[in-house]
């Protein structure tokens, strides 16, 4: 008999309770989320990795797997969701949930700035219904493969060093993430981000453009 979801979010919880903020622990555990088997386009997204959140330590982000390819959705996602960013060539699209960033790719989706367990099962079961039933309509919506909107400068400068060191030309950390966002800096030209001590930031940061359809280097794909 398999092991329920509940299950598997008590294990977590008892696991983690005396370190809620993820100091040192991560976590890597397989959640699972059943949908019923049937005429549907996606039946199941399985939670398969939960971290700390490297842009709020108070949350956590997630990977999860889909069971099959689902980036044929996206240009009509793209159609239905405002604020989205869509990356056709990258097969990737963006979206924010109620400050939650969460990004879809053909078989995977990461989501951060996730509250807690239950808001990420909330979270793909979320995704899970508006896949579905973006499928189901789709004979009707007219999908839209250009890239809408641009990364935010918050969502960018919080996952650089922070240190202000004026490298990159900027004044501040800030002024260098808002030309970032509007493609007339290169992330290249932040040196620091490139120290060990900020390679979960960088890794994170360089996500988030490839799926916003931003340029990076292909060394670092």
């Amino acid at each position: 008999m398999p092991i329920s979801l509940d299950f598997h979010l008590l294990f977590l919880q008892i696991t983690t309770q005396n370190n809620p903020k993820f100091d040192s622990f991560l976590i890597n555990w397989v959640l699972q989320i059943e949908q019923p088997v049937g005429n549907k386009f996606v039946n199941r997204l399985e939670i398969i990795r939960v971290l700390p959140c490297l842009a709020d330590p108070d949350k956590i982000r997630f990977t999860a797997e889909f069971d099959r390819e689902v980036s044929d959705v996206f240009p009509f996602l793209n159609a239905l969701l405002k604020g989205a960013i869509y990356n056709h060539a990258g097969k990737s699209l963006t979206l924010r949930k109620d400050g939650r960033l969460i990004t879809l790719y053909p078989k995977r989706v990461v989501g951060a700035k996730i509250d807690d367990y239950q808001d990420a099962r909330e979270i793909i079961d979320w995704i899970v219904n508006l896949i579905n039933e973006c499928d189901r309509k789709r004979d009707t919506i007219e999908p839209n493969y250009e890239r809408r909107t641009r990364l935010n400068v918050i969502d960018v400068v919080r996952l650089l060093p922070g240190t202000n060191c004026k490298k990159c030309r900027q004044p501040t950390c800030l002024s260098f993430a808002a030309l970032v966002t509007v493609e007339k800096a290169s992330i290249l030209s932040c040196p620091e981000l490139f120290l060990v001590d900020y390679k979960e930031k960088r890794d994170h940061l360089f996500a988030l453009l490839r799926a916003g359809g931003y340029s990076i280097p292909d060394a670092f794909h």
